[in-house]
């Protein structure tokens, strides 16, 4: 096994202990036995023996048994927690996540489903354990890890999360306002488009209650899109023809969901930083 390294010495002491009976009787069996003994005990040595004993067991049986070595990190990261360790504990209940999603690949039957389902609950954990103490790059992280997770969940079990999916593709799960303004652009330019056909195919007709401006080829289009996508309404043309109002129809659709998106963002970013 690799060399593993922590900052506390009384806990790079218990994780040697765990690490010496592990090479010696080649199995996790005692040690886990072990580290549960020493989990339902309340002083802090015992919790942070029982934590590195998981940690020495989950590194132990990484290539021997992924589940068992996933369980090991959980509850590693459950005994860090204890101990206030948050930032250790994120990272137990992340590689947990991970070797949960590994033993789901190769699991069949409902043991599938539950090794994918906890590396949900891992993710979801060290993403709450990160955000506790500021760490919000690593937080952010494990959320996508977590929502990721979800979406091959659902997949198992034989749902369709399409919008789920929308949600990924338009804004990496309301974590990218990059990627949501790149939606917004790509959406105005696509029905500017649309509109500058539909006028020019006499689709679009000026409003008999009011004095239309004229229309200006491509930046009217852009005009039209963006008062469209945005719910504001301020155009002077109306659409006279079934395929010009389907665009309308499907145009305002979207703005509203992308503006509900975007609501979110920021609802999140500050969420974040608070």
């Amino acid at each position: 096994m690799s060399e593993q390294t922590f900052p506390d010495p009384i806990a790079q002491q218990y994780y040697q202990q765990g690490e010496a009976e592990l090479e010696t009787t080649q199995s996790a069996d005692a040690v886990l036995r072990k580290a549960e003994l020493c989990a339902q005990k309340d002083t802090r040595a015992e919790i942070m023996q029982s934590a590195f004993y998981y940690l020495a067991a989950a590194h132990f049986l990484e290539r021997r048994d992924l589940a068992k070595s996933a369980q090991a990190s959980h509850q590693a990261g459950s005994q860090l927690h204890r101990l206030g360790q948050f930032t250790q504990a994120g990272r137990a209940y992340s590689n947990a996540g991970r070797s949960g999603e590994r033993a789901a690949q190769t699991a069949i039957g409902s043991a599938k489903h539950d090794l994918q389902h906890f590396a949900v609950r891992s993710y979801s954990r060290a993403n709450h354990c990160f955000a506790e103490v500021g760490e919000l790059e690593w937080s952010e992280t494990e959320y996508l890890n977590e929502r990721n997770a979800r979406v091959t969940w659902a997949k198992m079990q034989g749902k369709h999360p399409w919008a789920q999916l929308a949600w990924k593709a338009t804004s990496n799960y309301g974590t990218s306002f990059a990627r949501w303004g790149i939606w917004v652009l790509g959406i105005i330019g696509t029905f500017s488009v649309l509109y500058e056909i539909c006028f020019r195919l006499h689709w679009l007709v000026p409003m008999e209650t009011a004095a239309p401006v004229a229309w200006t080829p491509l930046w009217s289009g852009v005009y039209y899109s963006v008062n469209i996508t945005s719910a504001l309404g301020l155009v002077d043309y109306q659409p006279s023809h079934f395929i010009s109002q389907a665009v309308v129809i499907i145009n305002v659709l979207v703005g509203y969901l992308l503006l509900g998106v975007g609501i979110g963002i920021i609802g999140r970013m500050i969420k974040t930083r608070s």
